[in-house]
């Protein structure tokens, strides 16, 4: 563990001489944060095809592993409005490998606009900026139904400004850039690729109420091979239009979300709502949101949290095939004796992308420290499905976390 903070400090100071060069050591500032986070599984949901679904990566033993992290962010001014950035992070999860997370050069134009180039958080949730800080939110991680993009980050650009509306504050980030990472799909590894990233969130906040928008999209694709393979007999069977749906290649993906926050410093009632869909393709629509409300006692505060998932698949996939087939039976491509196997290849892969969940959390955090906070959480879900397979039982994780900046 020694070592994989050495390599961490070493990492970012690496990263913050490669971009302040010629700058002092003094004129580098650090700061950093940690969670160090343990659970146990207490029940788990079973799928009828015997697996078994658990929350956030624990199961029946006391792991510290899945949501543990910790951090360094080395930052300096280099004056007449320029500073660089980088931030490293070494999580559990990944067996506490460091990885750059940040790493930006950063440009004021005005009293009020800044220019942020290079790998940068894209603002999708009202907690983006801060999504791995452990004690800047009252649970010991969002709510994962709404923050389970597989990706948080992009290279490219971010434009900020801020400014004033009466009595409120306003602040609007535009994004430009790309974003390549490797995700799972139906248990198989593959990546996706989004290009033409653009969009933007508009906050505005006064003494005590935060409101939010957002809205960005992508030319997004997809590499999979079960996908792949599908697509491909489709495709040798005469079947391109209905292959279209299995390809996604450069289709137009998009994310809106609306947020709210109330906190007059006793009580807090906050929530997102979220939708995602790719056009053209067999990727479901997916709609969640949570709510939360919490009430704090000087240093203790008690929250409770409700959120809710469903995944809806696209309906006629298939059409192509069907229809075609109904209407004239005697296309040769009709006479195909693989025409079964190819359209329950296609029901199979649109009914494996739907599902619904809804999640419950409930949760004390104390502020032992003015700089670190002590939290238990346990969080229950209830399945109502989960692709086209159902789902018997609930599952429950009980969590604590020490969460601490510096």
């Amino acid at each position: 563990m020694i070592m994989k903070k050495a390599l961490l400090a070493t990492a970012v100071a690496s990263m913050a001489s490669a971009l302040a060069v010629n700058v002092n050591a003094a004129d580098i500032r650090w700061n950093g944060f940690a969670s160090i986070t343990g659970g146990i599984s207490t029940s788990e949901a079973t799928r009828d095809d015997g697996q078994e679904l658990r929350l956030y990566g624990y199961d029946d033993d006391f792991n510290f592993r899945p949501e543990s992290k910790l951090a360094l962010q080395a930052s300096s001014n280099l004056g007449n409005g320029l500073s660089v950035t980088a931030q490293a992070i070494a999580r559990g999860a990944d067996d506490f490998n460091v990885e750059m997370e940040w790493a930006f050069v950063s440009y004021d134009f005005g009293d009020a606009s800044r220019i942020n180039v290079g790998k940068l958080r894209i603002p999708f949730y009202q907690y983006s900026d801060f999504l791995d800080v452990g004690y800047a939110y009252p649970w010991i991680r969002p709510p994962e139904s709404v923050y389970d993009l597989f990706f948080s980050t992009m290279e490219g650009a971010n434009l900020q400004f801020n400014g004033a509306l009466g009595s409120w504050d306003s602040g609007l980030q535009l994004v430009l850039g790309r974003t390549a990472n490797d995700l799972t799909i139906s248990g198989e590894a593959s990546q996706a690729d989004l290009r033409n990233l653009w969009g933007g969130a508009w906050t505005v906040n006064n003494d005590w109420l935060t409101l939010r928008a957002a809205y960005f999209q992508a030319d997004t694709s997809i590499t999979n091979g079960t996908l792949a393979g599908l697509a491909g007999n489709l495709v040798a069977s005469g079947w391109a239009d209905t292959e279209a749906g299995f390809s996604v290649e450069d289709d137009k993906g998009s994310f809106v979300g609306l947020g709210f926050k109330a906190d007059n410093g006793s009580w807090l009632f906050a929530g997102e709502i979220t939708q995602i869909k790719v056009d053209d393709s067999f990727i479901a629509d997916q709609d969640s949101a949570y709510l939360t409300l919490g009430k704090t006692f000087n240093d203790l505060m008690f929250h409770i949290t409700y959120e809710v998932q469903e995944d809806t698949r696209k309906d006629g996939l298939a059409s192509e095939i069907t229809t075609t087939c109904a209407a004239t039976p005697t296309d040769p491509r009709c006479a195909n004796p693989a025409l079964p196997f190819l359209i329950g290849g296609v029901e199979a892969v649109a009914s494996s992308a739907e599902g619904e969940n809804q999640t419950w959390t409930v949760g004390m955090r104390y502020n032992f420290h003015p700089s670190a906070s002590f939290k238990i959480d346990y969080s229950q879900r209830m399945f109502d499905s989960d692709g086209n397979v159902g789902v018997d039982g609930d599952a429950g994780v009980l969590r604590f976390s020490i969460d601490s900046v510096f």
